[in-house]
């Protein structure tokens, strides 16, 4: 019976974009196994907390790491042992040939300016480690697959695309109360934004726009980058309000209840937030490079994101389609299915 051995360090922490990805593609590919027919196992980092529960096929097995991330001679010596087909959701470097590993963008290896040195390099080695030992990459645009094949020099035929999905904001039960914490945004009064505060998402767009329009209320989430929420949270206009990381349910109510979704990014893998913001009913207004023109096609209100005069008022009185077709498509089954497709094809 074949092993195939899935990292499982993602699963650790506060959930947001890949982590998001890999958490849900698990979930659902427990749906798929059959352990008569295949021993399917996600490695986890011993003593610690993952965000994952009730995995009914698939086995969660503990192996040496340091912190939430896995012993790379660990790691090695479990896959020898038990011949398997290593996976990485994540885009872990590959540590095995014939491995399957998911490059969800590559950004640090594109430009300079968004990210550290050492987190380029870091990166960098992973992509070439991919190049040279992964028999199959996945990425998750065609965008995206475009940029690896073209950078990595790498066949189009070793790449597949296989989305992300919205499905988990279903189960999630929205927290109103955040309403009350933050009085002055009034339901489907105020324009808001959700991702990490990295320079690629452009959230100085939102600030600037908001200083153009000073009769408009706009609230942000997201996560600090490297160090630099003090210095976000200096530059804020008074119609803004900065809430830092929300939980699942806070951020659900605040879709909900929005005027519009504002995604201002310059580069992105896929774009999974404003697909989230569709999910709850929610406008969304996003920028028209990268992979998101391809993603959302014409279910969008799109602007430049170096032109931060856009009055968001005005693009909203636009005609756009429905969001039913994006909907239908990106969703977490389908992508499941793909995965297993992938790594049953892959097996032998």
């Amino acid at each position: 019976m074949k092993t195939i051995c899935i990292n499982g360090a993602a699963l650790c922490g506060k959930i947001t974009g890949i982590e998001r990805y890999v958490t849900e593609i698990i979930k659902r590919l427990d749906e798929f196994i059959d352990p008569k027919l295949m021993n399917v196992e996600v490695l986890c980092p011993q003593d610690q907390e993952i965000n994952i529960s009730h995995l009914k096929n698939i086995k969660v097995v503990c192996i040496k790491s340091t912190g939430a991330k896995l012993n790379q001679r660990a790691l090695k010596v479990h896959l020898k042992k038990h011949n398997a087909l290593y996976v990485s959701l994540a885009g872990n470097f590959c540590i095995q040939k014939g491995s399957i590993i998911c490059i969800h963008d590559i950004r640090p290896w594109i430009s300079k300016k968004y990210d550290p040195l050492s987190f380029r390099i870091r990166c960098g080695i992973n992509f070439i480690s991919s190049k040279l030992f992964a028999k199959k990459i996945v990425t998750v645009s065609e965008t995206s697959k475009r940029e690896i094949c073209n950078q990595l020099k790498i066949s189009p035929n070793r790449v597949s695309v296989i989305y992300n999905g919205w499905e988990h904001m279903k189960y999630i039960e929205s927290d109103t109360f955040i309403f009350e914490r933050y009085e002055a945004l009034k339901r489907g009064c105020y324009y808001y934004s959700l991702s990490s505060l990295a320079p690629h998402k452009n959230f100085v767009w939102v600030l600037e726009n908001a200083r153009a329009n000073p009769n408009d209320i706009y609230a942000i989430a997201g996560k600090s980058w490297v160090g630099n929420e003090a210095d976000f949270e200096i530059n804020i206009p008074p119609n803004v309000y900065f809430l830092g990381y929300v939980s699942d349910a806070e951020n659900k109510a605040l879709m909900e209840n929005c005027k519009a979704f504002i995604h201002p990014a310059k580069y992105e893998g896929f774009g999974i937030t404003p697909l989230e913001a569709l999910s709850c009913g929610a406008k969304i207004c996003i920028s028209n490079e990268s992979c998101l023109p391809e993603i959302f096609r014409n279910s969008a209100y799109y602007f430049d994101p170096d032109d931060n005069t856009v009055n968001l008022n005005v693009l909203l009185n636009n005609q756009v389609n429905s969001s039913t077709v994006i909907l239908e498509q990106y969703t977490w089954s389908n992508a499941a299915q793909q995965w297993f497709d992938l790594i049953v094809k892959n097996m032998q």
